[in-house]
């Protein structure tokens, strides 16, 4: 007997911005190195002798994490890989929900057509098809094998021939090979993550998501000189819930600096929409404080009745696909050092301090979130 472990990704971007992310590569969340810390050591306890993975660096990320407390090197293999999401690929669940049923991708899977997208259930074919090609490779052996979400979902479905729940970021499940069928030991176990668990802090996948439903938030890009005003009050409120009062805001430089933006890329100033309401602002520019290969966020606003309810990291969701989309490496920024909300925010979505300077009310310090995904093809 051949037994596979099943294990999804660490949580990624795509989980902690809510964006639709299949063939997406993007990279593990701070949480997500977490959790993947947490997953090795759940497999430091079990006997591996073969670890896989998607070529997806989410995925070889993980599999990296089971890998070194194995004494394993990671094989990748693109038919791992995600279900492809088509011209959804990047877009946030908000946006995606504006324009199409995703009651579709959630209940009903064989009715699921996106343009460019594969279908869910090729999907799991093709996963369940290498799957039979890795146990038979590693016949009376354990393996390891890090996929996605979707993926694993539907192939424990064509194995089970039930359905089968939403499965959290680090999860494990077992499948058996036996006289050339597949049979299911025990499907999404994360007990090991405890408070880092993705799912703890979501409700998207709950069956009573309609009661207690995730924000989703769409971009829409501002429109000079129409949306002059609201962006220039945005900045102000941003400058007093910063520095308590309108001293040094500097409303000429602040309306050159938001027009160059614009000129720049104009995506550089988008609108954050929650249904028909504007609820906050970003606003890029190009250099980055570090290098030229970096964005800068000159602003990330939220209005005040959203603020403290997790919406702030999807807004750095946007900024990190603009940025990335523009071929930069990391984004940059600039933190009041008496402003401990936003440092707090900062620190958990990744940044890094790498200097401070003088600012009109003190020290200021300079972040940098790097948001390169490493070119690292392995060897299958």
């Amino acid at each position: 007997m051949t037994r596979i472990y099943l294990v999804r990704h660490a949580e990624a971007e795509g989980n902690l911005y809510r964006r639709a992310h299949g063939h997406y590569n993007g990279l593990l969340t701070k949480n997500g190195l977490e959790q993947a810390e947490r997953l090795g050591d759940w497999f430091s306890r079990r006997p591996v002798d073969a670890v896989y993975a998607s070529d997806l660096y989410r995925a070889v990320r993980t599999a990296e994490a089971v890998a070194a407390v194995c004494r394993q090197t990671v094989k990748t293999s693109p038919l791992l890989r995600e279900v492809c999401l088509g011209e959804w690929e990047d877009r946030t669940w908000g946006e995606i929900t504006q324009q199409y049923d995703t009651m579709l991708w959630f209940n009903k899977k064989a009715s699921w057509i996106v343009n460019g997208a594969e279908p869910v259930e090729d999907a799991g074919r093709r996963v369940l098809a290498e799957l039979k090609n890795i146990a038979a490779a590693h016949e009376g052996q354990y393996i390891a094998v890090v996929s996605h979400g979707c993926a694993i979902r539907e192939v424990l479905e064509l194995i089970t021939g039930a359905a089968v729940p939403h499965l959290d970021n680090a999860s494990v499940s077992l499948i058996e090979w036996e006289d050339g069928v597949f049979r299911a030991g025990f499907i999404g176990d994360n007990r090991h993550l405890g408070e880092l668990s993705t799912h703890a802090k979501q409700a998207w996948w709950r069956e009573d998501r309609d009661k207690f439903p995730d924000a989703e938030l769409w971009f829409a890009p501002a429109k000079l000189p129409e949306d002059t005003a609201a962006v220039m009050e945005a900045s102000r409120r941003t400058w007093m819930a910063v520095y308590g009062t309108e001293e040094g805001f500097r409303e000429e430089m602040t309306e050159k600096a938001i027009w160059e933006s614009v000129g720049t890329d104009p995506r550089y100033l988008q609108f954050a929409m929650e249904g028909d309401r504007r609820i906050g602002l970003i606003h890029m520019r190009d250099a980055g404080r570090f290098s030229a290969f970096d964005g800068h966020i000159s602003l990330l606003y939220l209005d005040p009745d959203k603020r403290g309810l997790g919406l702030g990291a999807q807004l750095l969701g946007e900024a990190v696909s603009i940025a990335r989309g523009g071929g930069k490496t990391g984004l940059s920024l600039r933190v009041f050092h008496k402003n401990a909300q936003a440092l707090a925010f900062y620190k958990k979505m990744g940044f890094t301090t790498h200097g401070y300077e003088s600012g009109l009310f003190g020290t200021v310090e300079q972040m940098r979130l790097n948001i390169a995904v490493p070119e690292k093809v392995l060897d299958r």
